[in-house]
């Protein structure tokens, strides 16, 4: 099979995948735009619902539409060239934004389980304000040289791409320490490491008050259910990133792209991407399965 021809099929894959992520998160900001905003975890979702629809709209062209078959050939090279150029590089400033939100998500939850004394000190919403402000300037730095990896160039009345910053025998200093080394630190190594080491005391402290839960108050019961719900939508998250990292780790050692070389490297590549849309697109129903209120408010919306 042709690489061309692969991502025409992943793209028919791709469609209904962010359609309906799209309208999931839709639902799940609508859901979170309610009062309980004010608190510090509703804040969060709400903002990381509006982070994975930006996601996912750039993910439409970039993974999807460009592939469609529904272009002329000068179209084709048009779209593939801008794409590449300017909606890749904020796809992967929505992606860090969705990466680091899912970290405090994380991070509130370990305080409001293990630390709630802190609660009050540390999970207010001016808090979580200034925090995801914070994310989103630390995602456009560290991603801002992504809009000089690629050229556009224009050849015989076609608009064509190639790699500029990222050709690795061009410029290997970039490959290695920003597109691996700072990469593999800051889209994995540190998030990983903190939501991990978060859930696992987590986990330690669910279970051990497990046996205490008939003395809970109807609050801290539903505290603790929410803690549950988080936590499967942080290990799914690891989940479906974890493949990503253990690619670009191993091209850190090969010193180069692996997918350029190898068709069914490359094939799995577009797998392990895949893997991250339906983390994106899947995180309503996880919302609905295990949030009483969350399914209440969406029910409503057809009442």
């Amino acid at each position: 099979m042709e690489s061309m021809d692969f991502h025409k099929i992943m793209a028919f894959v791709y469609l209904p995948t962010i359609l309906i992520g799209l309208l999931g998160n839709v639902l799940s900001l609508y859901a979170y735009s309610r009062p309980n905003r004010k608190s510090m975890v509703g804040f969060l979702l709400y903002s990381l619902s509006i982070s994975d629809i930006f996601l996912l709209v750039f993910a439409l062209p970039l993974f999807s539409i460009m592939y469609l078959p529904i272009w002329t050939d000068e179209q084709r090279s048009f779209v593939v060239a801008y794409t590449a150029k300017y909606v890749y590089p904020l796809c992967m400033m929505a992606k860090t934004c969705s990466l680091y939100i899912m970290v405090l998500i994380t991070i509130e939850r370990w305080i409001a389980v293990c630390r709630p004394l802190e609660v009050q000190i540390w999970c207010r919403y001016t808090t979580s304000s200034y925090s995801i402000a914070a994310i989103i300037i630390f995602a456009v730095v560290l991603n801002f040289a992504r809009f000089f990896e690629f050229e556009i160039e224009y050849v015989d009345g076609l608009v064509l791409f190639k790699r500029e910053l990222l050709d690795s025998d061009k410029h290997w200093w970039y490959f290695m320490f920003y597109f691996i080394i700072v990469s593999i630190i800051f889209d994995y190594t540190v998030p990983f490491v903190i939501m991990f080491v978060a859930n696992m005391l987590i986990i330690s402290e669910l279970r051990r008050t497990k046996k205490e839960r008939s003395l809970m108050t109807i609050q801290q019961q539903k505290e603790q259910n929410t803690t549950v719900m988080l936590l499967v939508v942080t290990i799914f998250f690891g989940f479906c990133h974890f493949f990503s990292m253990a690619l670009k780790i191993a091209e850190s050692f090969a010193g180069g792209f692996l997918t350029i070389h190898n068709i069914y490297l490359e094939m799995l590549g577009e797998i392990f991407n895949y893997l991250i849309i339906i983390h994106t697109a899947s995180t309503f129903f996880i919302y609905f399965i295990f949030s009483e209120k969350f399914r209440q408010v969406i029910k409503g919306l057809w009442k």
